[in-house]
């Protein structure tokens, strides 16, 4: 199987990837993998010009032409992706975010449903888990799920044993959770998945918000319209009509965001 590794680091050999060529080799130990190092880096990515029009109208109308469309491809061929970047400022690195916004649109019309993700920070201190959480929350946007966090502390000084244990210990865990994740996907016998209801909700809120400004955000009416769910998928009587009942309460309350002209 093939793992796409998206670097964040503006450093190409740096800890970040140092940590990842760790994960690596232990994962090695545990299947057929191979890695694919993507550096944003080395990536022509522009600045997002705030135009809006890849979320309503959709990605193709976006002026930027570069690199964006390559990196997508290669996120949508391989069978995992490992999302790292260093902590600069308690966030990730600005290589990281301007990827990330680049690739706002997916926050409305998520296309990597049914794929696995690993995200892993670098800190010298403090921050790894807030930069994770944010990390976790993005790529959960565009479908992924997340199969673990893996962070690793790598200060400016040598090492003590005991935090090269405990990094050793975290890279294990991540590397043995990560392949049993992929290993399960690449077995499935059956195509349907089972969605939760605050996955179902969260669908059919936008389901719903997409139908209401067709006229605004066409995009994501095309995309919405006549699906049951992102993916084939299994959802129970019980949370089809727990949902009816909240959406109808979400509503209530958001009625005054609406389009004025009602349509």
């Amino acid at each position: 199987m093939n793992i796409l590794t998206i670097i964040g680091s503006p450093r190409k050999k740096g800890n970040t990837y140092q940590t990842v060529k760790e994960l690596e080799e232990k994962m090695k130990k545990l299947g057929d993998y191979e890695f694919e190092y993507l550096y944003l880096k080395d990536s022509h990515l522009e600045d997002c010009r705030g135009c809006f029009s890849c979320i309503s109208k959709g990605i193709e109308f976006c002026p930027l032409k570069d690199d964006l469309e390559l990196i997508e491809e290669k996120m949508e061929e391989a069978d995992g992706l490992i999302l790292a970047s260093p902590v600069y400022v308690m966030t990730v690195s600005a290589l990281l975010k301007k990827f990330i916004d680049r690739e706002a649109y997916l926050c409305h019309r998520p296309k990597y449903h049914g794929k696995k993700a690993l995200v892993l920070s670098t800190t010298g201190g403090v921050g790894a888990k807030e930069t994770m959480n944010y990390m976790e929350m993005v790529i959960k946007a565009w479908g992924y799920q997340t199969v673990d966090k893996c962070g690793i502390i790598t200060a400016p000084w040598p090492a003590t044993q005991n935090l090269k244990k405990k990094n050793n210990s975290i890279l294990e865990k991540s590397a043995q959770k990560f392949s049993k994740s992929l290993k399960s996907v690449d077995n499935k016998k059956f195509d349907k998945i089972k969605v939760g209801f605050k996955d179902y909700l969260s669908f059919r809120i936008f389901q719903e918000i997409s139908s209401d400004v067709k006229k605004y955000m066409p995009a994501d009416y095309q995309f919405y319209q006549d699906k049951e769910y992102y993916q084939p998928a299994k959802i129970g009587i019980l949370t089809r009509m727990l949902t009816v009942i909240i959406l109808r309460v979400v509503f209530f309350i958001m009625r005054d965001m609406g389009p004025a002209d009602g349509k």
